[in-house]
């Protein structure tokens, strides 16, 4: 289910990206709020490994 709603964001953000630039308010708060969904998982496999 994650993985399906980062591959959403990334799609949204490319199109932000492609539509009003890199440096967009909403490219960037799209581009943050997709870091914020790796890090989930980041944080989920790394806790995975020790356990």
């Amino acid at each position: 289910m994650l993985l399906h709603v980062i591959e959403k964001k990334r799609a949204r953000m490319v199109y932000y990206a492609g539509r009003y630039g890199f440096t967009n308010k909403k490219t960037v708060l799209c581009s943050q709020e997709l870091d914020r969904l790796m890090n989930m998982i980041s944080t989920f496999s790394s806790s995975k490994k020790r356990a």
